[in-house]
């Protein structure tokens, strides 16, 4: 009955979450996860979880109905039958020191996720103990916990682990609702309509590659290493990885790279009218793609990768790398003409003046450098000192790199973005232009050592990746096997 007049709606009765099985303190149970569009825009089914003191340990992949519902029971009763192999303690036995064939992997996996989630440090912002990019190692964990979940360490060997890349390979990639694709990689049905707008545009469906599937066993050798090195087991365990892809070695020629960066420095904002009588017109509005255009700019010329260039500020701040800007005096040598006798010479002067210099100091203030990531402090080029004067005097930026008066923290969108609406493909990604730069360094001719030290790179990266584009990069072997090296016989 409807209430009477005067009386304040009765507030709905709160849902409780379906559940199956004892929910007793410490056991497992069943908990229904409703249907939903994840993070990575793909639209999921409601399915049920075990859930064991608090977490959600992993799914049951069935869904509703009865006989949904009693194979989610099994499950449970097979993971409840499993927990004497996952905590021996609580059984009585040891802990440690465990033959493979009763430790599961899915443990190993948990414990590797909870000892790499680390610490962020307040000041710096900097993970300590941990991984970075917390959020994408547990994503890989939960894809590993999928098909290894269920398994015992003595079940990881060649065979399994190329099932598993089999399993793997051509599976809708994370992220492929960006490109407006169903999961087959199909435009959706109905309205057509992307699940997530306003993301990177690729040039073709994204599935799992060989290298993605690599990347996550590289995890899950990584989590069975710190698991033989606490004791947790006495056996070896071996991963078997599968090839390396083709290292990425794309660069941009002058022309190439002149085009991006004049497409970001005129790429302008556009947005359809959904109402009135201008509705679906296309209206052409601001600048949007000028942040973008310093950030090529500053990777072109220093070979610097993208989170430095992205996060420098004008300002010492603590936790970001500094742009140093500031004057030095200097003397130069100039050529001036004099008369005498009627007789014009020239002479060489020195002159004093003052000189505007940038020093990029690459590692973030306050934080360690990364023995897989070398940030060396450098001079900027001349070409691009007056830019950064510019940027910050003139303009009043406080990041080299700013949007509304912020760092951008990533570029990856609107790169993939202006890559596409210029007709590059899927090869050109921001890393690219580190490697034009290095690319360039070695067909001017510059001096290997020193080029290492400026980017950042070891000396035998440079010759085992980049030496061919020296001009001299093996002249004295092609002179002599072209004859021009033998000695003469007199």
């Amino acid at each position: 009955m409807p209430p009477a007049s005067g009386a304040k709606p009765r507030k709905p009765r709160a849902t409780k979450p379906k559940s199956l099985g004892k929910q007793g303190r410490g056991l497992p149970y069943l908990w229904w996860r409703p249907g939903r569009i994840d993070t990575d825009g793909v639209e999921r089914g409601g399915c049920w979880w075990i859930v064991h003191k608090g977490k959600q340990v992993r799914s049951t992949g069935c869904g509703a109905g009865k006989d949904q519902e009693r194979g989610a029971l099994q499950a449970l009763d097979d993971y409840t039958a499993s927990l004497s192999v996952i905590a021996p303690e609580e059984a009585g036995g040891p802990r440690k020191n465990r033959p493979a064939n009763e430790v599961l992997v899915a443990e190993v996996l948990d414990r590797y996720l909870t000892a790499k989630k680390g610490r962020v440090d307040p000041t710096t912002g900097e993970v300590k103990g941990g991984v970075s990019r917390h959020h994408e190692l547990a994503q890989r964990i939960g894809t590993l916990l999928d098909w290894w979940g269920t398994r015992t360490l003595d079940e990881v060997d060649s065979a399994t682990c190329a099932e598993y890349v089999t399993s793997r390979i051509g599976t809708p990639w994370k992220a492929h609702a960006r490109a407006g694709l169903g999961r087959d990689g199909e435009p959706r049905a109905g309205d057509g309509k992307p699940l997530r707008r306003g993301h990177s545009k690729p040039t073709k469906a994204r599935v799992v590659s060989e290298g993605g599937a690599r990347r996550e066993l590289e995890d899950l050798r990584a989590a069975i290493n710190d698991a033989v090195d606490d004791g947790l087991t006495r056996d070896a365990v071996r991963v078997t990885l599968p090839a390396k892809g083709e290292e990425r070695d794309r660069w941009l020629t002058t022309a190439e790279a002149a085009r991006i960066l004049l497409g970001a420095w005129r790429k302008r904002e556009v947005q359809t009218v959904h109402s009135g009588p201008r509705k679906g017109e296309r209206v052409v509005g601001r600048l949007v793609g000028r942040h973008l255009a310093r950030f090529v700019l500053v990777g072109l010329r220093t070979g610097t990768r993208s989170g430095p260039v992205c996060n420098a500020s004008f300002v010492r701040e603590v936790g970001k790398p500094w742009m140093e800007l500031k004057t030095e005096k200097s003397v130069e040598d100039r050529i001036e003409k004099v008369v005498v006798d009627g007789a014009e010479y020239e002479r060489r002067i020195q002159v004093p003046v003052v000189k505007r210099v940038a020093i990029f100091h690459r590692k973030a203030l306050g934080t360690r450098e990364k023995e897989n990531k070398k940030a060396p402090t450098v001079r900027m080029p001349d070409s691009l000192v007056a830019h950064l004067w510019r940027w910050h005097h003139v303009l009043g930026q406080t990041y080299v790199v700013e949007w509304n008066g912020k760092p951008v923290g990533s570029t990856k969108r609107s790169f993939a973005n202006l890559c596409h609406d210029l007709g590059f493909g899927d090869d050109v990604v921001r890393h690219s232009l580190r490697h034009t730069a290095v690319t360039w360094g070695m067909q001017a001719g510059v001096d290997i050592w020193e080029l290492a030290g400026y980017v950042g790179m070891t000396v035998e990266m440079i010759e085992r990746r980049y030496g061919h584009h020296s001009p001299a990069h093996m002249e004295g072997a092609r002179a002599a096997l072209g004859g021009r090296g033998r000695k003469r016989a007199a």
